[in-house]
């Protein structure tokens, strides 16, 4: 099934409609002007204009002038949010570089299917569809995704209270902390369809088609930074942190536990000390350990405790290096 189809599935479902709509607001926030919406293909003097209020029930609309734009005109940040205008970088494309129909229907389909926070949207890719599925609707049953008009997303404090993770973590600014957070959430789903018996087998064999190519795709679309980062070998990842995960009767993952135990909560360190664990979760997400960073975090905590005279101490050190 091609990406579009996937897509315009998805769509179909209001629900759906509603909690993507943020995600388009994001995409088309930097054609805003007086009072609505606007994209253009100049080539064709064609335009589409519509209100806020017009927005969601024109999404299929929207997104298929995209699609065209980006056709007829080349590369633009529409279609792919992340890449630079041709009008901002004129030389640093080829004349007859186009992209394909279907690879921009692959970066819609991602961001927009995707679990969104703030400016982060999340997504699984080359994971099989049923599966994303299941995680999806899980997610929503736990309450973990809030699907209300107002304020759809991540329920952040939900999320963090499941993990016995501190609140007040900076995650705005840390998409990699919340791409772990992520991945946590997705083994604990995994883990949770594995012991339901009436069902474990069949999962099990969606499991199986889980390949090395799986990745964890985090976007970001806010006004001043857009990207996208693909960390591939997810199954490799998870099978080499969360294994006694799956073996045990915890419900919060060791890898977790010893993750955020590094965390310093107190208001002169919280950020020194989100930002080294963030970058380490950048490279620890790729299946490499940032020596360096860890150090540098493991004496962060040691000097904010000698200071305050106070030892908490490392949580599941033990399982964490006997893995690397």
């Amino acid at each position: 099934m091609s990406y579009k189809v996937k897509l315009l599935n998805f769509l179909k479902s209001s629900v759906n409609r509603e909690y993507c709509l943020p995600i388009i607001n994001k995409i088309l926030q930097a054609n805003f002007m007086r009072g609505k919406f606007i994209i253009t293909i100049d080539k064709t003097h064609e335009k589409l204009s519509l209100s806020q209020e017009e927005i969601i029930k024109n999404i299929e609309n929207i997104i298929e002038f995209i699609v065209k734009k980006a056709l007829i005109e080349g590369y633009n940040a529409l279609a792919i949010p992340f890449i630079i205008s041709k009008k901002k970088a004129p030389n640093f494309y080829i004349i007859e570089e186009r992209p394909r129909e279907d690879e921009l229907w692959r970066f819609l389909y991602l961001i927009l299917t995707g679990i969104h926070y703030g400016d982060y949207v999340l997504n699984l890719e080359n994971v099989p569809e049923e599966i994303v599925k299941d995680f999806r609707e899980w997610l929503i049953n736990k309450n973990f995704v809030i699907l209300e008009k107002e304020r759809s997303g991540l329920n952040i404090n939900e999320l963090l209270s499941e993990l016995e993770l501190p609140r007040g973590i900076p995650l705005m600014k840390c998409e990699f902390i919340l791409g772990f957070i992520f991945v946590s959430y997705f083994v604990k789903f995994w883990k949770e369809k594995l012991e339901e018996k009436v069902i474990a087998e069949t999962f099990k064999r969606k499991i199986i088609e889980i390949t090395d190519e799986s990745s964890l795709v985090i976007f970001i679309l806010s006004k001043q930074k857009k990207k996208m980062y693909i960390f591939p070998r997810l199954k490799e990842i998870i099978k080499k942190y969360y294994e006694d995960f799956f073996k045990s009767d915890d419900l919060v993952p060791s890898i977790s536990k010893f993750i955020f135990s590094l965390y310093i909560t107190k208001k002169d360190y919280k950020e020194e000390s989100a930002n080294l664990l963030n970058k380490f979760l950048y490279y620890l997400l790729q299946g490499y350990v940032n020596g360096e960073l860890l150090s540098k975090a493991i004496e962060l905590k040691i000097s904010y405790e000698l200071k305050e005279n106070k030892i908490y101490g490392v949580s599941r050190a033990l399982q964490f290096f006997s893995r690397i």
